[in-house]
């Protein structure tokens, strides 16, 4: 085993340990109705777990994205009610320009915006998750076709809160001549991209956690919840519905890791149109599978399961839907000719 594999593997354990000892029903309810962890937050920036995207140059860990894919899942599998994976991907992408990384909760924008030739930010993001509690988002402009990684104070332009089915903070935003605390020319990996696919990648990794975690709802219930005097669990078609539901989390597992190892490898695109395409899928299959066998009860305040599956379905349309990546796959394909269909079919696959 590697020594990278040695600190991913620490750190997602770390990062395990501290949100069963710290998350409960009671902090996702806090958080839905407007207060944050503020303590836990606390805790995770004060082990430097935000940091582990970051580079070393920056006061980072510089792990990769597939080293940092089994804390980011951690976090789904926790529902954790922080923006942690948020500012990891911040920190990354900020320390990939060379630009310094603020300490505080980060938001991370996936809409292009214009830079001005006075270095002022002109654009809107309908759905920007985590700004009213972040102190800065990171987000991509373009001026006369070149790209630059920019870092914004929160605060400035105009927020408007967002209503979402997660409950979790959000706003709309929009700048109008505001000028960035920071700003570089974006490195390769971000040439004429947004933030759009890789946050769709962290929305894949998350939900593929919290797949694993109705998983293991649903199998505790059915083993324990007895019908006409046996467990329901011994039903055939119980049965059937959690086989298909483990089947689901765990191609969502391999979908997740591969995207990581694809933005590794240079193909952000690549990696979020195969992720969100496949995973977007498997969570609406599996939340739809968990409300079946956990019956009215899974819906209730007092349950958790919708604290998981309202997060699933927010994240399948956060940074582009199923539906919208397989779309720019098939206009990727259209735009490339008949002739380069059976090569990118047969093309062995790099992961």
């Amino acid at each position: 085993m590697s020594e990278d594999m040695n600190i991913s593997e620490m750190l997602a354990e770390q990062v395990n340990r501290l949100f069963v000892d710290r998350i409960n029903r009671q902090m996702w309810v806090d958080a839905e109705s407007g207060h944050p962890a503020v303590a836990l937050w606390s805790e995770v920036e004060g082990m430097g777990i935000t940091l582990a995207m970051t580079a070393e140059e920056q006061g980072g860990a510089g792990l990769s994205w597939a080293d940092s894919e089994p804390m980011l899942r951690v976090c789904g599998l926790h529902a954790a009610p922080l923006p942690l994976g948020e500012t990891a991907v911040a920190g990354w992408a900020l320390s990939s320009a060379g630009l310094e990384v603020p300490s505080g909760p980060l938001a991370v924008s996936t809409q292009q915006y214009r830079l001005d030739e006075q270095g002022r930010l002109h654009g809107r993001d309908a759905q920007l998750s985590w700004l009213p509690l972040a102190g800065h988002v990171v987000l991509t402009a373009e001026r006369e076709g070149v790209s630059f990684v920019c870092l914004v104070d929160a605060k400035k332009g105009s927020q408007t809160q967002v209503d979402t089915l997660d409950r979790l903070p959000c706003a709309e935003w929009i700048l109008s001549g505001v000028m960035p605390q920071q700003f570089a020319t974006a490195p390769l990996a971000l040439m004429k991209e947004t933030l759009r696919p890789h946050i769709a990648v962290l929305r894949s990794i998350q939900m593929a956690g919290a797949l694993a975690r109705v998983l293991e709802l649903c199998v505790d219930y059915a083993n324990t919840r007895v019908q006409f005097g046996k467990p329901i669990g011994s039903f055939q078609a119980i049965q059937h519905m959690i086989a298909d539901l483990a089947a689901q989390a765990a191609a969502a597992q391999v979908a997740g890791l591969y995207a990581a190892r694809q933005i590794d490898a240079g193909n952000p695109f690549q990696a979020a149109a195969v992720a969100k395409t496949l995973v977007g899928k498997a969570a609406g299959r599996a939340a739809a599978i968990a409300h079946q066998v956990f019956g009215a009860i899974g819906v209730t305040e007092e349950h958790s399961l919708h604290y998981y599956t309202r997060r699933l379905w927010q994240w399948r349309s956060d940074a582009g839907s199923e539906q919208w990546w397989a779309e720019r796959i098939g206009f990727q394909v259209l735009d490339a000719g008949s002739a380069a269909l059976w090569p990118r079919l047969t093309k062995p696959i790099q992961a």
